[in-house]
């Protein structure tokens, strides 16, 4: 099988499903070039404000991430906003936000230098994850290489046999940094120092002068002079080595300098990282991904390409077209026998962690449960078409799959970073 880069490596995505060659190709050579449409269910719209209604925007960002466009719009809704899920920074990106409380403003447009929200409508409740169908990506390849057809035509067929795995893809784990999912692992693990030091102190590729200079003014003890020489989109940093100026030796208050939710996202990456393994595993040793088998926890597809909520337990008898389930670490997860889990367990017990190490009682907010993901992508209404070294490429993924993870089947580059993936 076709080796993986050092960095798919470090993120658990060990294994491609094909064997065909690489294929060199540049993603994100423009903003433009990589596009993401939210597919939301609104059929509860409604066009009159009324009471019991909540206001709901249309929000397209660009060069932003969703928790930094998510605190803009909140002061501008006076009210805490709700949505369906994290998008792209880099790319143009389209989703639905609605305001979570009934006092909130609503103005007909937010313009802000890196999004633009329009009021569309007014809904009974928020916006949630559970509101989200999928994700329609519009995508263009530069400098393609001469066969970039057949290999795009592997990966899509592929992706229609569901056999590509349904990794989590590079964004999840903030690549231009060390990785969100060691905090989280130095997290779990209660080793908040670590944590600390990874944030703090631990160098990065990204790191400019003033950076470099702020991690030595922190190495010193100098918390407070560190971060004033931190960057202004460095704010996370920023918090945790206030907090630390304070009390040099409390770690835990200084990782809740750390807004909960980003918190989480920690705890989550790591859970995403043994994911990835297990699912490696599974690719790696011949499993059967694209279909679910006696023994699998396993779910129903519905017309949308949505996943059922609802996931049935091993010892059912799969329906037919019924999907793999694969459980993500967490406080709550069991060996029921499956395939999967033998794989999970095994990555598990390889890092040292077991089920009850998720439920973090030093720092409850950020426990996490667990819960199962589809073993491979849901990928619809897959079309491309190639002009000169270019490739043009549209299809739709079910909600919280990665674009990347089927472009990557495509390009398989020995430097996702290079290669504009990560």
């Amino acid at each position: 099988m076709k080796s993986t880069s050092e960095l798919d490596r470090e993120l658990g995505m060990d294994a491609y499903a094909s064997e065909a060659p690489p294929c060199r190709a540049l993603v994100r050579s423009s903003r433009d070039d990589f596009r993401v449409d939210e597919v939301v269910s609104l059929e509860d719209l409604s066009t009159e404000a009324k009471a019991g209604l909540y206001p709901v925007y249309r929000v397209e960002k660009r060069s932003i991430d969703t928790m930094h466009m998510e605190g803009e719009l909140s002061a501008a809704l006076g009210s805490r906003v709700s949505y369906g899920g994290l998008k792209d920074k880099k790319a143009v990106t389209s989703q639905y936000v609605s305001a979570s409380s009934l006092k909130s403003e609503a103005p007909g447009t937010v313009i802000r230098p890196d999004f633009d929200a329009r009021l569309v409508g007014y809904l009974p409740t928020p916006i949630t994850r559970g509101s989200v169908l999928g994700n329609r990506f519009s995508i263009i390849l530069r400098e393609c290489c001469p066969k970039v057809s057949e290999s795009i035509s592997v990966a899509f067929d592929l992706a229609r046999r569901r056999m590509v795995p349904n990794f989590f893809g590079y964004q999840r784990f903030g690549t231009s940094g060390i990785g969100t999912h060691r905090i989280g692992r130095a997290m779990v693990k209660r080793r908040f120092d670590d944590a600390v030091e990874l944030m703090l102190l631990r160098p990065r590729e990204s790191d400019d002068e003033g950076t470099k200079a702020a991690r030595e003014a922190m190495a010193k003890g100098d918390f407070q002079g560190g971060a004033r020489l931190l960057s202004p989109g460095q704010d996370l940093e920023r918090k945790v080595a206030l907090r630390l100026a304070r009390d040099p030796e409390d770690s835990i208050a200084a990782m809740r300098g750390v807004p909960v939710k980003m918190r989480r996202l920690y705890v989550q990456a790591y859970q995403s990282y043994i994911f990835n393994r297990a699912v490696s595993n599974a690719v790696a040793g011949g499993l059967d991904i694209s279909a679910a088998k006696q023994g699998d926890n396993w779910g129903e597809v519905g017309p949308g390409g949505t996943p059922d909520p609802k996931v049935r337990g091993a010892r059912e008898t799969p329906e037919d077209g019924a999907i793999p389930m694969v459980q993500l670490a967490g406080y709550a997860y069991r060996d029921y026998g499956s395939r999967f889990d033998a794989l999970t367990s095994r990555v598990m017990g390889e890092e040292e962690v077991s089920a009850r190490d998720f439920y973090i009682k030093e720092m409850q907010e950020v426990s996490a449960e667990g819960g199962f993901r589809p073993a491979h992508l849901l990928a619809a209404d897959l079309a491309f078409e190639t002009v000169g070294g270019d490739a043009s490429l549209s299809f739709t993924l079910s909600k919280g799959q990665y674009a990347t993870v089927l472009l990557r089947e495509i390009i398989k580059p020995a430097d996702p970073r290079e290669s504009g993936l990560a």
